[in-house]
């Protein structure tokens, strides 16, 4: 074993002693010895201290998007997987009467807003809580999209939100790989098989097959506004060409309900549950270098993350993300 290897061994121990000795909540469903070596773990904190009965308060922060490894420092960044379990756990835990969600956010991807979406619908509609979002400086497309479950959405007066729609992107450096002499060699089984190759101009079929997927998931975005919103389809349509709208300008649109920070939003939690003192629960995500980052400097057959996977797979692919 070589020195770097030793190295991460004896961080890996000493990992181990750190989250010993922790205090974290884990999941109710996952054993104690396997949210050692798992990224599903999550702590709360009071954030409010009220005598009432308490609101969960859940923060959507960043890129939303499922980044199996990550080199953030920041441990508030968006986690996907811890996320879809803080939202389980709002719901179900008795104890808790209402959702506060604060939503700071341009967006992500499409699979993960989609996800997320679907995980805060179901719950709440299996357990009917009141669910406010908060929106900070920016909850724009996938961040949009998650705050379509709420009963009452309030922005902030520098909010910037909208951005309903989707883009996928790519490059083509054919040019420069022409002038620096590289040449590359493709063997396929049908002509579609290398879309977006950037070594190659996008062909007409191409563009066609590429632009009815984006059209698809756009119309799941405008279903998700309108069902949300309970507007019109053809009035989302009009206000969904991609713009970003202020929050004086959503809520004469009738994309949010209010102008307020995140008291107001728990001020109104609070009123829905007839709570005027609630205690206020944060919901944090676990640290961000975790017991898996660690074990996957050991050996690529110990890469629990998929870090290697995901270095494979960079493509592109559709997204519900703010572009600016």
């Amino acid at each position: 074993m070589n020195r770097k290897r030793w190295v991460a061994v004896g961080l890996v121990v000493l990992l181990l002693v750190v989250y010993a000795r922790t205090d974290v909540n884990k999941s109710v469903s996952a054993p104690e010895g396997l949210s050692l070596l798992t990224s599903k773990a999550f702590r709360t904190e009071t954030y409010k201290e009220g005598s009432g009965d308490n609101i969960a308060l859940i923060r959507v922060d960043g890129t939303i998007i499922n980044q199996a490894l990550s080199f953030s420092t920041d441990p508030a960044a968006y986690n996907h997987q811890s996320f879809l379990q803080q939202v389980e756990e709002a719901f179900t835990r008795p104890d808790i009467k209402a959702v506060v969600m604060v939503i700071d956010s341009p967006g992500g991807g499409l699979y993960e807003s989609d996800e997320a979406y679907h995980k805060i619908m179901k719950m709440k509609e299996k357990h009917n809580k009141p669910l406010i979002v908060s929106m900070g400086s920016m909850a724009a497309s996938g961040g949009y999209y998650l705050a379509m479950p709420a009963d009452k959405i309030f922005a902030q007066r520098t909010t910037i939100t909208g951005s309903i729609g989707v883009i996928m992107s790519s490059y083509n450096y054919q040019e420069l790989a022409k002038k620096i002499g590289i040449q590359e060699e493709v063997f396929k089984s049908g002509d579609n098989k290398d879309m977006l190759n950037p070594m190659r101009a996008t062909t007409d079929e191409e563009r066609a097959i590429m632009q009815s997927i984006i059209d698809e998931s756009y119309g799941f975005f405008v279903d998700v506004v309108s069902q949300g919103r309970k507007m019109d389809r053809q009035t989302v349509i009009n206000l969904a060409d991609g713009r970003i709208y202020t929050a004086t300008q959503a809520l004469n649109v009738g994309l949010i309900d209010g102008i307020g920070d995140l008291d107001a939003a728990i001020a109104e939690a609070g009123n829905m549950i007839q709570e005027s003192d609630p205690n206020v629960l944060l919901f944090k995500n676990p640290p961000p270098y975790n017991m898996n980052w660690l074990l996957s400097l050991l050996s690529p057959q110990l890469d629990l993350l998929g870090f290697q996977k995901d270095m494979e797979n960079i493509v592109p692919r559709p997204m519900y993300l703010y572009h600016s």
